[in-house]
This record gives structure tokens, C-alpha cells and sequence, in this order.
């Protein structure tokens, strides 16, 4: 199965067959998963049983046995500290599909970059970003939060080689990076300033709107892009520029329901159905509201209403009020 996906993220092909003989080897190889998807009648992709985020708290949902797990990624958790954990048996699909789709959306990647990233072994974003850019710096730590000082330092020297740079950060981040006076840095042509995740606590001084503006006046010459993903998706969705909606891979599709009938409408909440999860599950019901529009493009509108907030901003918010 791995390499039928492997081949499909490289040529694309019956995104619903395929979904369908992902979903049914799932179920031969994921106990948890056959006990969630219980008589389910499955004919169509979007049939397919959703497993909602929350449950990663509290059960593996792996293809494998768990012991079996050589990376573990770990969600940045709520507000109450509750974690998902994701477990992956390697690596080497999960870091193919991010950079094929990712290049496919923003062209060659720089080879050099600043990051207000964490560098936590179980960050998926993290992981991610390294992976993209393998001598990649981060000026971002849980403990100490944004080095706001010696990022911009960075910043200055490496924009004076001349050569593109990779800049990845959390809106909460970027929001503390702002926040310190200094001259603008123009980045070398090609650059690319990665934003991602929201302002899920609400209380940044900056909107989104004003936030991009800012980095634009401040790191100008640099793409703007935005980000989405999350520990228990394997492929990303990339938005360019920042601002515009997101775009999901050919492996991947989206899908807006009413949260109270699981009824498929335009505007709703957001279940993944992605071709790269062969190693957990395929779909995952999120608690975020979005709208999908026909070309399969995805407008962000946030956290569903009583949703609890989560994800990687909540990590650097987390950071700064230590």
C-alpha cells in the first residue's frame, strides 16, 4: 500500500478508488480504526469514517503495532494541556508528499532560512520545516519564546549573502518578531516568509490582515505564503499569497459538513481525506470551519463555536505568557 501511495503522489491517479482500497486495507490493519468505522456501509469517499482530532489523545490509530513507531509527533494540545499523539513507522512518504506539494505550490525551496519554528523532536511543523531546509535556525523555544534580538540579527546577515532564504513561523511569532523596532530587512529575491496557524487566543495586538502587512513593510521582497496543516495529517495545504485560499494536494480532498448531521455542505466543518495518512487513518473529522469552494480550494474561517483552541500558535502564546 505504501508504495501504491507513493506512486499516486508522483503521477496522481483515481483519487476515489484509491481512497476506498486505502479504507479497506485500513480497516484489515488498524484495529482501532475497524472498531471506530464499526458496519459502516462505505461506497463513495466521502462515505469514509472521519476520526475525530480529539481521539488521538486516547488511542494510537496506527497501521502497525505502536512499539513499532520510530517518530512521534505530538500535538500542541488546548488550552486544559490534553496532547494527540501521532505515531509514524518512518518518515520518508510523509517528508516526499510535503516537498512535492510545497514545491508544487511555491517552486524550488531556498536552501538557507530563520525559523520561529520550534525545534522539538515531536513538532510535525518542525519536522517539516528541517526537512525542507536541513541547516534551517530556529529563534523560537517554548522556554524563552521568540530571541526577537538575534533572529533579526540573523536575518540582516544572511540576507547580505544574496541568497534566498526559507523564513517559517507562527502567526503568535511573527507577531512577537514585530513587536521589536529595527530597520527593515530586504530579503534576497526568491525568499519565502512562511506564516502559519491563527491567532486561536485572541490576544495578539495584531490582526492577521495587520500582521502581513507589517511583514511585508518589514521583510520586504519576500513571498508571503501561508500554511495549514496539522500533527495528524501528513500532507499540508499551502496558500500563496498569504491570504488566498488553500490549496490541498491531488492526494488529498476536503470536505465542509454540518457539525450536527454530518450533512456535506459549502461552508462547515472541515474533514481531510488524505492519501498520505496510510500509516493511521485517511480521514480526520477537525474542529475548524472553513469553506470549500468548487475547484476544492479551502477558505479558512476558524475554530468551530466551543471548539477548544489548539495547534501551533497556542504553542508560541503558551511561550510568551511563561
Amino acid at each position: 500500500m505504501k508504495a501504491r501511495i507513493a506512486e499516486f503522489i508522483a503521477s496522481s491517479g483515481d483519487f476515489g478508488a484509491t481512497a476506498i482500497d486505502l479504507y479497506r486495507w485500513q480497516r484489515a490493519h488498524n484495529p482501532d480504526y475497524d472498531r471506530f468505522c464499526g458496519e459502516v456501509d462505505v461506497q463513495r469517499w466521502t462515505d469514509i469514517p472521519a476520526v475525530p482530532t480529539p481521539l488521538f489523545q486516547h488511542i494510537p490509530f496506527t497501521c502497525f503495532d505502536p512499539s513499532q513507531a520510530t517518530c512521534v509527533f505530538r500535538t500542541s494540545g488546548t488550552t486544559s494541556g490534553a496532547q494527540g499523539v501521532v505515531r509514524l513507522r518512518d518518515t520518508e512518504l510523509y517528508e516526499r508528499n510535503a516537498r512535492n506539494h510545497a514545491e508544487r505550490c511555491l517552486g524550488s525551496l531556498p536552501k538557507h532560512g530563520v525559523s520561529l519554528v520550534s525545534t522539538a523532536a515531536d513538532s510535525s511543523l518542525g519536522h517539516m520545516c528541517r526537512s525542507f531546509v536541513p541547516d534551517l535556525r530556529s529563534f523560537f523555544s517554548l522556554e524563552a519564546g521568540v530571541d526577537a534580538v538575534s533572529a533579526w540579527a540573523a536575518l540582516r546577515r544572511l540576507a547580505n549573502t544574496g541568497e534566498p532564504l526559507f523564513v517559517p513561523g507562527t502567526a503568535f511569532a511573527f507577531a512577537d518578531l514585530l513587536q521589536h523596532p529595527g530597520a527593515p530587512v530586504r530579503l534576497p529575491k526568491d525568499s519565502i516568509v512562511m506564516v502559519t496557524g491563527g491567532f486561536k487566543g485572541k490576544r495578539s495586538a495584531l490582526s492577521a490582515d495587520e500582521m502581513l502587512l507589517q511583514l511585508a513593510a518589514r521583510l520586504p521582497n519576500g513571498r508571503l505564503v501561508s500554511e495549514y496543516g496539522m500533527s495528524e495529517l501528513a500532507s499540508q495545504l499551502w496558500a500563496e499569497p498569504a491570504g488566498s485560499a488553500f490549496r490541498p494536494p491531488p492526494w488529498m480532498r476536503v470536505l465542509a459538513v454540518d457539525p450536527g448531521t454530518g450533512v456535506p455542505t459549502t461552508r462547515g466543518q472541515l474533514r481531510f481525506f488524505d492519501l498520505a495518512n496510510h500509516q493511521t487513518v485517511l480521514a480526520i473529522e477537525t474542529q475548524d470551519e472553513g469553506t470549500v469552494h468548487p475547484d476544492g480550494t479551502l477558505t479558512l474561517h476558524g475554530r468551530l463555536a466551543q471548539a477548544a483552541p489548539r495547534g501551533c500558535s497556542l504553542t508560541a502564546e503558551e511561550a510568551r505568557d511563561r
